[in-house]
């Protein structure tokens, strides 16, 4: 079984920050490009080597019919198998540029950008009013819970986002120290018997310019939705 907390694709550690590593999850049954036999990805991708891989265009492809299908029938990992049903992101286009693609939620104030390259990442209404407003659109401020490959110690709690990826021999994988001085980084926790860390990491979203300029003047026009109660 693979390291669901490691690159899926070049073995090495992946601690997810929104922009430059995300996670997919199994049971999005998405096949997993870089595995040597059939199987569906399970973990996390650094954008960087997503960006360089030969397999890009094929993940590429099958990541953006995911965002925009429902409940769906699927091939087996093997012919012999029987079919599987997955569930998409029911998004649809919103916009499509020579960079990037953006989808909407049709259920909620939910976005998702895809570069074509491979990266994405999604946002809410808190990144697309701050776009509306001329102002720099950063993650949400959640907590993210990952496994280290290796025990820091106590002295875990003081690192930086920069000292904490140099420490576990990562840090070439990310944006330049420049840019990750701008990721607000909090350490919340660690328990050292699983080398579980909690952090938080607030990172500017890398919106290509493209991408800003759509979604400026979206949201002068965009109403967010509402649930009306006597329907729940």
């Amino acid at each position: 079984m693979p390291d669901i907390n490691r690159c899926q694709i070049c073995g090495e550690a992946a601690p997810p920050i929104d922009g430059q590593c995300g996670e997919i999850i199994g049971y999005r049954l998405l096949r997993d490009q870089w595995s040597d036999s059939p199987s569906f990805l399970d973990g996390n991708l650094h954008f960087s080597c997503l960006e360089q891989s030969e397999e890009r265009e094929a993940f590429h492809a099958e990541f953006v019919h995911l965002a925009q299908a429902g409940h769906e029938e699927i091939p087996g990992l093997e012919e012999s198998h029987p079919p599987l049903t997955r569930s998409g992101l029911s998004m649809f286009p919103v916009f499509s540029g020579d960079e990037c693609d953006i989808f909407q939620s049709r259920k909620a104030d939910r976005w998702m950008l895809v570069r074509k390259t491979g990266p994405w990442f999604g946002f809410g209404l808190p990144q697309l009013r701050a776009i509306g407003s001329g102002g720099i659109p950063v993650s949400a401020s959640e907590v993210t819970r990952y496994r280290l490959p290796v025990d820091l110690g106590d002295e875990v709690g003081t690192y930086g986002l920069s000292e904490l990826l140099e420490a576990i021999g990562v840090a070439h994988r990310y944006a330049d120290t420049t840019e990750l001085a701008r990721v607000k980084y909090r350490f919340v926790d660690y328990y050292a018997p699983k080398n579980l860390i909690d952090y938080v990491a607030v990172a500017p979203l890398p919106f290509p310019e493209e991408a800003r300029a759509f979604l400026a003047a979206h949201a002068k026009t965009y109403t967010p939705v509402t649930f009306d109660d006597e329907d729940a």
